[in-house]
């Protein structure tokens, strides 16, 4: 973090190329990825990513500042893909894009479950997360598979911390209830709450 703080400053003060080429390769798999997500449109994500830190570079002496480069880059990059979202739809301004677009196809990480884990635990965890709303899935995404804070998820969601924690509980219970096996419910239970360290 403090590496992306110091190029942040270079990039604001000194208008220091090479900052814009660190974030770039610091964070381009990563945004693409986060947009895919919530578009399937290959193009309108890359258009979205490319003119993110073209307008990075073309406005850095005005940027704010943040204490999170990669928290910036993802907010900024959901809302250019919705705004585009709306303008290529046909509702008008005052509608807005549906909040529940975000899409995700879970694989089992080492983060996420251990290698000891059965087989037949992991199959049944990525299937109950499959049964997950798209804002529950976002919220797991960013939160197991990225390590952002409730009070970051907050902010990239626009939604309260509050709603934050109460998605995060409804997907965990939603999860547990599609558990047929009692023991999978204690296995999958205990190894979902080591993540979410409020519950």
């Amino acid at each position: 973090m403090s590496q992306d703080l110091q190029y942040w400053k270079q990039l604001k003060e000194k208008n220091d190329a090479s900052a814009i080429k660190y974030f770039y390769d610091q964070y381009i798999k990563l945004l693409y990825k986060y947009g895919y997500h919530f578009c399937q449109d290959a193009t309108l994500v890359e258009d979205c990513v490319q003119d993110l830190f073209l307008r990075l570079w073309e406005k850095r002496s005005s940027l704010g500042d943040t204490d999170n480069v990669k928290l910036y880059l993802m907010v900024s990059l959901k809302r250019s893909i919705y705004e585009k979202l709306k303008k290529n739809s046909k509702t008008t301004v005052t509608e807005e894009v549906p909040e529940d677009t975000f899409d995700v196809t879970f694989t089992m990480e080492e983060q996420i479950i251990s290698s000891e884990t059965d087989q037949i635990t992991k199959d049944k965890l990525l299937e109950c997360l499959e049964t997950l709303s798209g804002r529950q899935k976002e919220v797991i995404y960013l939160r197991f598979y990225n390590g952002f804070t409730p009070e970051e998820v907050s902010e990239i969601m626009q939604i309260s911390n509050q709603s934050v924690r109460n998605v995060q509980a409804s997907a965990l219970k939603k999860m547990r209830n599609n558990m047929d096996d009692p023991l999978l419910i204690l296995v999958v239970g205990k190894l979902i709450e080591s993540f979410f360290h409020e519950i």
